[in-house]
């Protein structure tokens, strides 16, 4: 299988989503100015699922609960203050997403941003803890305990005051009680 910028190498074919290896195309190598050569695409059942570029990154690239932190590479130019040099100003800039089991994107970071996933449905940029699916802010916290199925967190300083205390949050439905 072949999109116009990488070819797909072949691997045993699966139902399930796939981190599928590919070979980028020399041109598009030299026009980017690409220097590694581990990215992967998302396959299913032989199919190309998005050609977007991906990478595992040192922190991200296992499933848990049927989501996963993986880099995704866009193209980019670089702004004159990095470079003046026209050859030079093209490349691949990555950004963590968070994807599900199917390969569905739910969550695309922003510069500086710093992601984990906490399990379940529950991921954190920074302090502040959302819900994958719903994109729902539940709080920002300085203190965490996870347990198997809930994340407590400590909310003492919510706007909302209705929402302080310590937020118990299932990991599985995303549902939440609050102990004041």
């Amino acid at each position: 299988m072949q999109s116009n910028n990488f070819e797909l190498l072949p691997e045993a074919i699966s139902s399930e989503l796939q981190f599928s290896q590919i070979i980028l195309n020399d041109d598009y190598v030299k026009k980017w100015n690409v220097s590694c050569n581990d990215y992967f695409c998302l396959t299913k059942n032989g199919i190309l699922v998005s050609s977007n570029l991906y990478r595992k990154g040192g922190m991200g690239g296992d499933f848990k609960d049927g989501y996963a932190l993986i880099l995704k590479y866009v193209e980019a130019i670089y702004d004159d203050v990095i470079t003046k040099i026209q050859k030079r100003k093209r490349h691949l800039k990555s950004v963590w997403v968070i994807i599900d089991k199917n390969g569905v994107e739910k969550y695309e970071s922003q510069p500086y941003d710093s992601i984990f996933l906490q399990g379940g449905l529950i991921f954190c940029n920074g302090n502040k803890y959302y819900n994958i699916e719903t994109g729902e802010l539940y709080c920002q916290s300085y203190t965490t305990i996870k347990s198997e199925d809930y994340v407590f967190l400590n909310n003492p300083y919510d706007d909302d005051k209705s929402r302080r205390g310590v937020m118990k949050i299932n990991k599985r439905d995303g549902s939440y009680e609050i102990f004041k």
